[in-house]
């Protein structure tokens, strides 16, 4: 071992990682500049919006804010959250698993979201009612 405590093939493939951390580093930061541009060139916060957020096509400096995660993604990106900001989903049923996956779509940005269940809001079944007004 060398003084540093590593081999040499530890010491090369430490360097092989550390250089592909600093591009993955360098592209996230293009990423980021190219949403910054983008959010000096929306619209001011004057202007009025739809509800959802878009535009014209164009997410909103809220939106860019809120979905800054999303917009990272490589695979999802700008175009990705507006069609999802555009885009309508039923959920039949807004029980144990319908409630999380109601929360969890408002969460990401869909633009209408509609609700369909037949029951009753009751203390009896307030535990499985997630999305209801009143949580015990």
């Amino acid at each position: 071992m060398d003084a540093g405590g590593f081999s040499g093939a530890s010491a090369d493939s430490a360097a092989v990682e550390i250089n592909r951390l600093r591009a993955e580093k360098e592209a996230l930061e293009g990423r980021i500049r190219a949403l910054e541009a983008q959010l000096e060139n929306a619209p001011p916060a004057g202007e009025e919006t739809p509800a959802n957020g878009v535009s014209g096509g164009r997410l909103s400096p809220e939106m860019i804010f809120r979905y800054s995660r999303h917009l990272l993604l490589p695979d999802f990106g700008v175009g990705g959250q507006r069609m999802l900001s555009q885009s309508s989903i039923l959920v039949v049923g807004a029980g144990g698993l319908g409630s999380p996956v109601v929360l969890y779509l408002a969460a990401c940005g869909v633009g209408c979201l509609g609700i369909v269940d037949s029951d009753v809001v009751e203390l009896n079944n307030l535990h499985r009612q997630r999305a209801s007004g009143e949580i015990l």
